[in-house]
This record gives C-alpha cells, structure tokens and sequence, in this order.
C-alpha cells in the first residue's frame, strides 16, 4: 500500500439538470470492478493559464478517456477572486483542499492549475498516450472498493445515498468516502481580470463536494446527502 490516503468518489454527472421518466424513477449505480482513478484539475477563471488546462481536461472523453478508466474533477479555488474577478464555482474548501495536498507532497507551493492524479502531482509529459498508459495500468488493478449508489428525485432536490465496502482489512484505516457532485456545460462571460473579455467553457465542476464519511470497523460506510438544486 502507498502511504497516500485511499479515497473513494461516488460522482454524480448530469444529474442537475436531469428531467422526464429517469428522474422520477429515479437511478441506480454500481461501482466496476476494476479500479477508477481520480483525477483532480486545481483551476479559476481569474487565471490567464487555467483555459488551456479546461479545454485539455474537456477534450479527455474525445480521445477515449472515459468514466471507465477516471473520473475527472475540476475543483475552482477561490484565492484569485481578490484580483478582479470572483469566479462563481469558486469555494474556500477547495483552496484548501489543494493546501491539503500540497501538504502531503511536502511542498509548500499551491498554484492553477494543477492536476492531481490518484493523490499525486501529475505533469502531463508525454500529453494523452502517456496519461492513457498510466490510467490503463492502474485500471489492470482490482477495485478496492466495492460502490452502490441510489439517487431519488425530490421537489428541487436529489436524494443520494450509497453503500460503500473496502474487503481489504489493510485499506480500512487510510479509507474515506466522498460525495463529488459536478456538471457539464458550463460557460462564463468573464468581464474583468486576467481573462477579461474572453468566453470560458467548462466540464466537469465541481458543484458541491461532501465528506469524509469514515469507515466503520468492517469496512463500510453509507453516505447520504440531500442535493438542493439552485437556480444555476
């Protein structure tokens, strides 16, 4: 086992704006049985360099990186708000998310964007052969954890639940579970700042990140959460 913590993303995709028969049935997910990486982009829209990294992270299902083999998540920190544009899918907690990791690495340096693989600082050398390489090795690997999600429509809101189990007695300890919600097809007008007057596309945000959920002693959890869908 690697000395980084093993955590576990239950990610919800397009279910803010989710309508008709599937969402008044509602959904239900099981996790493969292979293991998934995650894949972090520390990211703002305050920052002149961050669109390339956007773009790069939407184009991933183009060149055949798909839910299969990673889940991508781009977390909009908050600490170029203060330099003329305050970036609205920006939260404090993912600023410090990023201090968090920045910690582990042992490097006293934050900046955008970043991308994080699997808990560790990724350069994208070699561009998308090298990452397809990197994410097929880890796919070859076994899950560590066994995932069932349901998801329940409510009045302007969604109920999730999952069942989370981690088998392996030498996991449990550095194991937590998470509730990543993100969406698709985002845009801004950005007005002021570094990238004044530019149009921002974006996939894969981070709307709204709950947890950690510990893990009991035999190795499950079962997070819950009440999604309340805001007007955007």
């Amino acid at each position: 086992m690697s000395q980084w913590p093993t955590w576990t993303a239950l990610a919800v995709t397009g279910m803010l704006s989710i309508a008709g028969p599937a969402a008044a049935a509602g959904c239900q997910a099981h996790s493969l049985p292979h293991r998934v990486s995650v894949l972090e982009l520390y990211t703002s829209e305050g920052c002149s360099s961050c669109p390339p990294a956007d773009r790069w992270l939407s184009g991933l299902p183009q060149h055949g990186i798909d839910g299969t083999m990673v889940i991508p998540l781009a977390f909009h920190v908050d600490y170029w708000n203060q330099l003329g544009w305050p970036d609205r899918f920006s939260q404090a907690r993912f600023s410090d998310r990023q201090r968090q990791i920045s910690h582990r690495l042992k490097s006293d340096v934050i900046y955008t964007p970043q991308l994080v693989l699997d808990g560790r600082d990724l350069r994208p050398i070699g561009g998308m052969d090298q990452l397809q390489k990197t994410l097929s090795a880890a796919n070859r690997q076994p899950s560590a954890a066994e995932i069932e999600v349901w998801i329940e429509p409510a009045a302007q809101a969604l109920a999730i639940a999952a069942q989370v189990l981690v088998p392996d007695t030498t996991l449990r300890a550095h194991s937590e579970a998470w509730i990543a919600v993100f969406e698709n097809g985002l845009s801004s007008r950005v007005a002021r700042g570094e990238n004044a007057g530019k149009q921002l596309y974006h996939d894969f945000v981070v709307r709204e990140l709950v947890g950690p959920f510990p893990l009991d002693r035999d190795g499950r959890a079962q997070p819950q959460h009440v999604l309340h869908i805001a007007a955007d």
